[in-house]
């Protein structure tokens, strides 16, 4: 998905995100655009689970060297596609607007 020295802008990560989350969570009768940026990932339309998450944090681990690791900013961090975008982009040290 993106080299260690790739630095995305906001809108090119979280398209990133949304192909990932199609991909992860076997969402194929979804496209990127079907997935807004402050749709709410957990509990909401997409009907994604904690055990979704679980796998989402493996793979952003796995293709952006980040790890979410304080449980009780995970929430926060997963509530849409634009907040998991941005922690990445925090912890990457890459420009947040």
């Amino acid at each position: 998905m993106s080299d260690a020295s790739t630095i995305l802008s906001l809108g090119q990560l979280e398209q990133c995100l949304k192909r990932m989350i199609i991909t992860v969570c076997d969402l194929e009768d979804l496209e990127p655009d079907d997935i807004h940026r402050d749709d709410r990932l957990i509990g909401g339309d997409l009907d994604l689970n904690s055990l979704d998450a679980v796998e989402i944090a493996a793979t952003i681990e796995y293709e952006f060297c980040v790890r979410i690791q304080d449980l009780s900013a995970a929430k926060a961090t997963f509530r849409s596609v634009a907040s998991l975008a941005e922690h990445i982009a925090r912890e990457r040290g890459w420009p947040v607007p």
